[in-house]
């Protein structure tokens, strides 16, 4: 019979908030855990990718709890920001892809005329309504009460300003001068949560050579290696790109549009003179500002108008792209003719090396050119790779080469700096900022980098405070450990940041109303709030009472109670509570999230712990960190249409096998996939499981024997590694072990047994009581259904963690079944090569003197063969060499003669019904066959007759 999970999961889902198991209060007498899952955006429901993160967090969660914590697991929402804004905007233009999102979310065209109508907060509480009866159909146990949605709960928008008054006060804001990425639209800097794309791209600083024509203009070319200057043969621009005659403070530099624009956001004057297409200057010649050689104007098509200044130099020993552009303009004189250029002036051009990189030839661009067969511009992605190779080593290892000037013999790493100040000083470069990838914002504008004055910045920069980040990340966990390099690595290059914007949802800075709180920015600490939300909603205390004095007192301990109460008119007994509630449930245990967020909110989010928070019993204690989710192959993206909405994986397999499914597809900073196709195992195996949970009554043996006890052994080391592997967020382990191993060994016992008949029902109930619980945290409503057919007084989501009975490990019960599995294969294999039915089959036990060998090789194993030699008889000689030579491989464990003899004298029985003929155990010595003397420790001999 099919089993119904819905039914089941809205079962237990009811009887769960009925009993209000997953609310968290104060208790003094319990361990608490508190443990959170980053805020989602409220403009859309969940899909599986969110949901991958979110399981792993519910699951663990569900594991404290066993394990006798108190655990608070809450959830909120986030709107700060141009998300649900832009969304809107989108929608009032038609967008369809926009609109196909949301109806695939389950919005109706009623709604989505709402969203347009109501606005912004309509649009947030809609999702967020609909966020919350997702993750309550999904088995999520949330404690709800402390449910709160940026930007738009007020008493929230207090918190945040009190942050940043915070932040301020110890000199953590500041004011200045910085490059942000900068939306045109929203006259804002968009920081990652605001970007359709780009999200972790950042500012960087491009030089710009100043190389000119005869006539004094100059052909500004962007570069990120000013080294390489020296080695530049050729200007590369674009033929078919309008170019702009500009004024550049007093120069007059050719610019594309997009230059100009960004220019003028990078605090220079730009005037317009004329315009020119960029076919019209092949040919010409200009000077190299520090070599001062002459060098030609060429075309290509791979130079973009919209990166940096539009224009390139060309450096064809170390540039791949400029290597090939050369190589294809030889092999096709024609493209030049048509310029009316002669195409003699490529044959000229030869590459010049001037960096010494030990692993990479003379000219190392055409190398590895040739080395990956690249003979086209058109092959971009291995053109790219080519050139991520050749930079990187040149950079780490590379020296400047004679003709470098007085930079000859230096380290390229050390160079650029350097470099880039003197020939601005010299007037022969200048600067600009560049996006270090594409980002458009979520208003559908493409973004680029504005210098921005007066802008308010983090000071991340802060090296007193990033070393008490270091210091915050040497005393905490992570999962996996791999993922503390890449914080410390984070905090190491993090620079300012600006914290807020002009528009999109969000909160006012205190200090200066025109400027709204950006989105990142105010998601750092409000795991805090949660631990306060229950006591403001339960009381409905307004936001206006909630002073910074009132958060100083609850979050800092500061002030005297009796003032605060009076001036702030909160009660005492309120305000105590707040505090109480902080002072147990902080810090955050866990804090679990994707892996794209550890450069920018999860490291931010310790950043501002440590600066809220001087004393470390506040900061944080661990941070989970996992993949992406793919589908079929591919991360998953709105552009692509490969969006699964988790409301409806949860309607057409059930929440338990959509957990499952996902939870366990991998682990660590490894992508995770949602592979439809393993569905039907997972619930074969739940069936499985649930057929025997029917049905377990019917066992009748008490006796024990060695199947029983070796059930009993394997279980205490599921409990041992399953309790490990829920530690370090290993579910995929836990799966793997539990679900599928664990259920193998019971199915080996059931079939041991002779069917569930034969099964000693303790051994069976305790087994089977054992991998309830175990697999309770990954799927949940189905081990309630099951705890409560065996009999369970209580949820199994507040049982008592297994713990192991050493007392029950028995490595020979282990042993004796994994020989009689063994012999059982090796006798059919037996079988198939002599394509006979035997009558009888004779297993064959070693004799005593071989065990007594085996024992001596094994504790002598590091001793020389001689020596070895002098511990046996003449007559053992031969198999303890036998032995020697296979040393590396002998297993340090074996289960003894008198042992063999006992389990396959027991199992005799199981044999003959598996193999329809008569077994006859026996000892070496006593056989009268040829085949006894291949009897051997640790494999019996076999013979069929």
């Amino acid at each position: 019979m099919k089993m119904n999970f819905q039914k089941i999961e809205r079962k237990w889902q009811k009887r769960w908030e009925k009993a209000k198991i997953f609310e968290a209060n104060v208790d003094k007498k319990r361990k608490k855990f508190f443990i959170t899952f980053p805020y989602p955006y409220v403009n859309g429901e969940p899909h599986i990718g969110a949901a991958f993160t979110a399981f792993r967090c519910d699951s663990y969660a569900k594991f404290k709890r066993m394990q006798g914590f108190n655990v608070l697991y809450p959830q909120g929402f986030h709107a700060t920001g141009e998300p649900i804004l832009g969304a809107i905007e989108r929608l009032k233009q038609g967008d369809p892809v926009q609109i196909n999102t949301f109806k695939a979310y389950g919005a109706t065209d009623k709604d989505i005329k709402n969203f347009i109508k109501y606005g912004p907060e309509y649009t947030a509480r809609y999702w967020m309504k609909r966020w919350i009866e997702v993750l309550k159909l999904a088995g999520f146990g949330i404690d709800w009460r402390r449910t709160f949605i940026t930007a738009i709960t007020p008493t929230y928008c207090r918190f945040i300003e009190w942050q940043y008054n915070t932040l301020r006060k110890k000199g953590y804001v500041i004011q200045g001068t910085h490059p942000v990425i900068w939306c045109p639209h929203c006259q804002s800097p968009t920081g990652d949560h605001d970007r359709l794309v780009g999200e972790g791209e950042s500012p960087i600083e491009y030089i710009i050579i100043k190389f000119r024509l005869d006539s004094g203009e100059v052909i500004p070319c962007g570069t990120l290696r000013p080294e390489t200057v020296y080695g530049v043969t050729n200007i590369w621009i674009n033929p078919d790109a309008e170019y702009i005659w500009s004024d550049v403070n007093g120069e007059v530099w050719l610019l594309t549009e997009a230059a100009i624009e960004k220019l003028r956001d990078q605090l220079k004057e730009v005037r317009i003179i004329g315009k020119i297409k960029g076919s019209k200057l092949v040919g010409k010649y200009c000077e190299n500002p520090v070599l001062k050689n002459k060098i030609p104007i060429l075309p290509a098509g791979f130079v973009d108008p919209n990166s940096a200044t539009g224009i390139v130099m060309s450096v064809p020993s170390h540039a791949p792209y400029d290597w090939i552009g050369l190589h294809e303009l030889k092999r096709n004189p024609e493209e030049l003719k048509k310029y009316g250029v002669d195409p003699d002036i490529v044959k000229g051009i030869k590459p010049i090396s001037i960096i010494s990189t030990e692993g990479l030839g003379e000219h190392p661009a055409i190398d590895i050119c040739n080395k990956m067969n690249i003979r086209s511009q058109n092959e971009k992605d291995k053109l790219e790779k080519a050139t991520n190779l050749v930079y990187k080593k040149e950079f780490h290892l590379g020296k400047l080469k004679e003709g470098c000037g007085d930079h000859a013999g230096l380290k390229v790493s050390e160079i650029k700096e350097k470099l880039s100040e003197e020939f601005i000083k010299d007037g022969v470069a200048d600067s600009m900022w560049e996006v270090t990838g594409k980002v458009v914002c979520r208003c559908g504008t493409l973004c680029h980098v504005k210098i921005l004055k007066n802008q308010w910045f983090l000071k991340y920069s802060d090296e007193k405070w990033k070393e008490k980040v270091r210091n915050c990340i040497k005393g905490m966990k992570f999962y996996p450990e791999e993922a503390r390099l890449q914080f410390l690595n984070t905090v190491d290059w993090l620079k300012d940041k600006a914290c807020t914007r002009k528009t999109g949802l969000g909160t006012r800075l205190p200090w200066d109303k025109e400027w709204i709180i950006e989105t990142l920015s105010d998601s750092v600490i409000y795991m805090a709030y949660y631990t306060i939300a229950r006591v403001i909603n339960e009381k409905k205390i307004p936001a206006e009472k909630l002073t910074d004095e009132v958060f100083d007192y609850v979050f800092l301990g500061k002030g005297n109670l009796n003032k605060i109460s009076k001036r702030c008119e909160i009660r005492k007994d309120l305000l105590k509570e707040m505090r109480k509630e902080f002072e147990y449930f902080y810090p955050v245990d866990l804090r679990n999230s994707a892996k794209e967020l550890v450069q920018n909110h999860l490291t931010f989010y310790l950043f501002h712990h440590v600066a809220i928070w001087n004393n470390p019993r506040y900061w944080p204690r661990a941070i989970g960190v996992n993949g992406f989710v793919q589908i079929s192959g591919e991360k998953m993206s709105k552009s692509k249409g490969n969006i699964y909405s988790l409301r409806e994986l949860v309607k057409n397999h059930g929440a338990d096998v959509v957990r499952i499914n996902i939870i366990s597809s991998n682990e660590g900073m490894e992508d995770a996939e949602w592979k439809e196709e393993n569905i039907k195992s997972f619930i074969t195996r739940i069936e499985f499981l649930s057929n025997l949970i029917k049905n377990w009554k019917k066992s009748k043996r008490h006796s024990l024997k060695n199947i029983d006890r070796f059930l009993q052994s394997k279980v205490q080391q599921y409990i041992q590694s399953a309790t490990q592997n829920y530690e370090e967020m290993k579910f995929r382990s836990v799966t793997q072990n539990i679900f599928f191993n664990f259920m193998n060994d019971v199915e080996w016992y059931l079939d041991r047994c002779g069917g569930i008949k034969n099964c000693n029902k303790k051994v069976l109930f305790d087994s089977l009581s054992t991998a309830v619980k175990l697999l309770y945290p990954l799927l949940p409503h189905v081990m309630e259904e099951f705890g409560e057919k065996l009999g369970f007084r209580k949820f199994v989501a507040i049982s008592e963690w297994p713990k192991v009975k050493k007392s029950l490990i028995e490595r020979d019960s282990e042993l004796g079944e994994e020989m009689i599995k063994q012999t059982l294969e090796d006798i059919k294999n037996i079988q198939k090569i002599l394509k006979t039915k035997p009558k009888q089959v004779h297993i064959i036990i070693a004799p005593n003197w071989k065990f007594n060998v085996y024992k001596k090789v094994l504790k002598n194993k590091d001793k020389t063969f001689r020596e070895i030699v002098n511990l046996v008889k003449k007559n053992e000689i031969e198999y303890a060499k036998l032995l020697f030579k296979k040393i590396k491989q002998l297993p340090d464990e074996f289960l003894g003669r008198k042992n063999q003899l006992k389990v396959f004298n027991e199992a005799k029985k199981f044999l003959k019904e598996k193999l329809k003929c008569k077994i006859i155990v026996e000892e070496a010595e006593k056989s009268k066959l040829e085949k006894a003397k291949n009897a051997d420790v640790i494999k019996p001999a076999i013979y069929l007759c």
